[in-house]
């Protein structure tokens, strides 16, 4: 079965993508995106996510292993990928994206190993050993959660549920570890060496799921190291019943939108709703009925559409027969440019004064004419086929800017950089 996942075993060469993205979940606020220069996010669409509360839940490092520096770090291949904490405990992995259809069983499996190593009084020889963790000491453990012995204050009994590795789906698209819509297969206390987790399947009930990498530790030991490998989400045979389609795939204001349904059983009592950015149920043609080879097709028109913003389709038969999906709605652009060119908007947050746009002169204007601006609806808008905007210090928005634009504004590349002043915003820019 093919693997959905791009990059899944973790072979591509990190300069694919250069990428140090991440997303972090504060404990009491919002969840924003940035780069962090210690995470060496793995190539291929991966994103590193990792729970904050300083002191409590650290931000951990991430980086290539490679089988020329430690053959037991690696399931298969060249390489994996680490995640590790130094003296501090993580809540945190790496998140995917998969186009996918909705109706579709989807199944999520992946390899993984801790070394959990701190100093334990009467283990003192374990201390260090890159071939000991703590708890379990240097032979392979694999123990699923909830059958580890109970806490006591003994620190070698009480290491061994230290590490708890996941893998997650969520069948919405969502990208939220936390959310309630996100599926988690049984933790798993492995150390030493490689184990497969607990798989997890979940229907698609959009175009797209997230899959979800987790690893979790109890305690701050001075080597908190997850490594992972070869991770793979594969189609379920049999699971997928019924297939929505699009077109346009990307329509805008005063556009109508044909959607199909196809299914390779025949089934009664068809019926779709269409649900506007405000709730409201959208008009929409009666059925076409028909047949494309194998394939029973149920073909709806809608009205043209009045709003920006994403429709929730859901589509239902008999016996119990539902699929849902979604498309996203993008303003009617006038003034289509004169020819195609790329155009980078450097997005300055509400609270930048002009101390800011100058940095953005200095720093980029000689080299690249970069456009500046405050405005997140001028820095989207545009239909070119290559639109990036560069999002000075994003969380000072009062909602998620990623969200936004992938909203009103999709195709637009998004970049997200932080800087603690316009100085700083100046070497920013000159190393992007």
């Amino acid at each position: 079965m093919a693997n959905l996942l791009r990059n899944g075993d973790f072979e591509m060469d990190w300069g694919v993508d250069k990428s140090h993205r991440c997303l972090i979940f504060p404990v009491d606020g919002e969840p924003y995106e940035t780069d962090v220069g210690n995470i060496f996010t793995p190539s291929g669409g991966w994103v590193t996510w990792f729970r904050h509360d300083s002191g409590t839940w650290d931000q951990p490092e991430v980086r290539d292993a490679w089988m020329t520096h430690d053959s037991r770090r690696v399931h298969s291949g060249q390489k994996g990928t680490l995640l590790f904490t130094f003296y501090r405990k993580h809540d945190a992995g790496f998140l995917q994206q998969v186009q996918t259809t909705s109706g579709e069983r989807v199944r999520l499996t992946a390899w993984a190993h801790a070394w959990s190593n701190h100093k334990v009084e009467g283990h003192e020889s374990c201390g260090d050993d890159a071939r000991c963790s703590c708890g379990v000491g240097r032979k392979a453990a694999f123990i699923l959660e909830g059958e580890t012995p109970d806490l006591d204050g003994d620190p070698w009994n009480d290491a061994i549920p230290n590490f708890t590795f996941y893998v997650g789906i969520d069948p919405t698209g969502g990208t939220n570890p936390f959310a309630s819509t996100v599926a988690w297969g049984r933790g798993a206390h492995i150390y030493n060496q490689y184990a497969q987790l607990p798989s997890v399947e979940e229907t698609a009930q959009a175009d797209t799921v997230t899959v979800f990498l987790r690893s979790k530790t109890l305690w701050p030991f001075k080597h908190n190291d997850a490594y992972w490998d070869d991770a793979e989400l594969v189609v379920v045979d049999g699971g997928l019943k019924v297939r929505l389609s699009y077109q346009p795939v990307s329509p805008r204001v005063g556009e109508a939108v044909t959607i199909e349904v196809r299914s390779q059983t025949a089934l009664n009592d068809a019926h779709l709703v269409i649900r506007q950015p405000s709730g409201v149920e959208l008009p929409q043609g009666a059925a076409v009925t028909g047949r494309d080879g194998d394939w029973y097709t149920w073909t709806y028109t809608t009205s043209p559409l009045s709003s920006v913003g994403r429709y929730e389709t859901a589509f239902s038969a008999a016996e119990n027969v539902e699929a849902t999906g979604a498309f996203t709605c993008a303003p009617d652009v006038h003034g289509l440019p004169r020819e195609q060119y790329k155009r980078t908007y450097v997005l300055l947050p509400p609270d930048a004064n002009a101390a800011w746009a100058l940095a953005v002169v200095d720093g980029a204007w000689n080299r690249h004419r970069y456009t500046i601006g405050g405005s997140a609806d001028d820095a989207g808008i545009g239909d070119l086929d290559a639109r990036r905007v560069i999002a000075v210090n994003p969380g000072k928005w009062p909602s998620d800017l990623r969200a936004f634009f992938a909203e009103h504004y999709p195709g637009v590349e998004y970049v997200a950089i932080e800087a603690a002043d316009p100085q700083d915003l100046q070497r920013e820019l000159r190393a992007l």
